[in-house]
């Protein structure tokens, strides 16, 4: 009886506790909105604190809050994670203005703690801006350049990926109803393997699709509502929870990548660069001055940004792809007809066949202009106290690019809010490509595999129509050309129904 009072009290104190925290942080929200609405500020305006602190236990999928935001107070506003700021740029001259001509103040990365536990400012895509990271981004567009960026080299990967990808498809899946990601994944990635690890992996190798499968969890763990949580609540990372699997993550793909660095030191041999890991090393052991930044952890968070990046956005492009042709069979005939007159059935599609295919070239971008990847960009964040369109920006705030809105601004499309390729053609039917359109965004934070993803694009989705037609299995609906955000702007997940194409 007296341990079941002794229990009751505990629980009744905890309950106490709860209560009384969220009493006092309800009263801190308060006081932090009370002080905020009486302070003067230079900020752009911006959502009421209540909206604010509504947009942050919403995962918005259809972009809807921003679109209202922009509508409501123009191209340069603002929104709040409680009390962290948060800054949207929108319309493609005020986001060229940014990064042009602001190029250096709008270069930051957040410097905040969750960057702290997971990269330590290290790598290219999360790093500050500074020497670290000009650095890790010099040399590798260098290794890029060197192993053969835009020549034959870096095609003739393409290229065998591709082959795989379309035999796969003829051979096993025929007739049938396939989900395209699993495949188009593995082959991407293995695009970026062959040149960061040296190898390309069978689509059912273990340690392959367990990386794989890693890297996605950790895309679904960057949009969700526990890494929110870390941003405004730091201290929660020492505290047991939910949002831990964040952290275990980043730990087991960090484990698969030194093994293979592990690997590269074993088996290097001299001069002899293989990869981009063996051309680091080396690097490594030629820069022993103290202020080099070519060490073991920005290698490992290189690997890391590179695999990411160079697998997901590509991967989700194709993926666009191939449903805007199901949802649109007219084009995707106009596609194949322009493949069969350049290129024919009998050889592969190469990169000198561009330039004589504006159709297939003009769809391609359509598709990256719809599909639109990457709709917020990665956040930036100011390096100094900036005085920005007659606002003040301080030191350190948030910033996120609205590409979304530049890829769909009235003035600078034929048809902003509908797919046709009409967008990247002239009036003879030539290809061109608008000044608007930055999916890779622009300034010193460009993507710098844009060059690779265009390769990639091209050789890839003309190889796929070459050989294969791609039907909308559900003849009762069309497709469902919503997206869903998780950090890349990505199609629901659906099926395909593949068929040989006649000869």
């Amino acid at each position: 009886m007296e341990t079941t009072d002794l229990v009751s009290g505990v629980a009744v104190f905890e309950w106490l506790n709860l209560k009384m925290l969220l009493i006092l942080l309800l009263g801190f929200l308060l006081v932090y909105y009370l002080i905020q609405a009486r302070t003067p500020s230079q900020l752009p305006p911006g959502l009421s604190f209540w909206s604010q602190c509504g947009y942050f236990f919403t995962r918005d999928k259809n972009l809807l809050h921003f679109k209202m935001v922009v509508k409501t107070y123009g191209n340069i506003c603002r929104v709040n994670m409680f009390w962290v700021k948060v800054i949207i740029l929108s319309g493609f001259q005020t986001i060229q203005e940014a990064l042009i001509q602001h190029s250096k103040e709008f270069a930051g990365r957040p410097n905040m703690r969750i960057n702290d536990f997971l990269t330590k400012g290290q790598g290219i895509i999360s790093a500050p801006y500074g020497k670290s990271w000009k650095q890790q981004r010099r040399f590798t567009v260098t290794i890029f350049r060197n192993f053969g960026l835009g020549k034959i080299a870096f095609e003739v990967k393409i290229q065998e990926e591709a082959r795989y990808l379309t035999e796969t498809l003829k051979s096993k899946f025929e007739g049938q109803l396939v989900d395209p990601k699993p495949l188009i994944t593995a082959a991407v990635s293995n695009v970026i393997c062959s040149i960061v690890l040296g190898q390309r992996f069978h689509h059912d190798d273990k340690t392959f699709t367990r990386l794989i499968k890693l890297f996605d969890e950790a895309l679904q763990l960057s949009s969700g509502f526990w890494i929110k949580a870390c941003v405004v609540l730091p201290a929660i990372y020492y505290l047991p929870g939910p949002h831990q699997r964040i952290f275990e993550n980043r730990a087991a793909i960090e484990a698969i990548l030194q093994d293979f660095i592990r690997q590269h030191r074993e088996t290097r041999n001299g001069e002899n660069i293989r990869d981009f890991i063996d051309a680091y090393l080396l690097e490594m052991e030629k820069k022993q001055e103290a202020d080099s930044f070519m060490l073991d952890g920005n290698l490992l968070c290189n690997i890391y940004d590179l695999f990411l990046a160079g697998t997901e956005t590509t991967t989700t492009t194709l993926r666009w792809g191939l449903l805007y042709m199901m949802a649109y069979p007219d084009i995707q005939e106009r596609c194949q007809k322009e493949i069969d007159e350049v290129i024919g059935r009998s050889r592969a599609p190469c990169l000198e066949d561009r330039a004589r295919m504006p159709f297939v070239n003009a769809v391609i971008h359509e598709i990256q202009r719809c599909g639109n990847v990457l709709p917020l960009s990665v956040v930036h964040t100011t390096t100094q106290d900036t005085r920005f369109m007659g606002y003040t920006i301080k030191k350190d705030t948030l910033v996120l690019l609205n590409l979304w809105s530049v890829l769909t601004e009235e003035r600078q499309w034929k048809h902003p809010h509908q797919f046709n390729p009409e967008n990247f053609l002239n009036d003879s039917g030539e290809f061109f490509k608008p000044d608007a359109f930055i999916p890779f965004s622009m300034g010193p934070r460009a993507c710098l595999g844009e060059k690779l993803a265009k390769m990639e694009l091209f050789l890839f989705f003309t190889s796929l129509l070459q050989q294969l037609e791609f039907g909308w299995p559900d003849k009762t609906s069309p497709p469902n050309l919503e997206g869903m955000y998780q950090i890349v702007w990505a199609p629901h997940p659906y099926k395909v129904e593949v068929k040989c194409r006649e000869h």
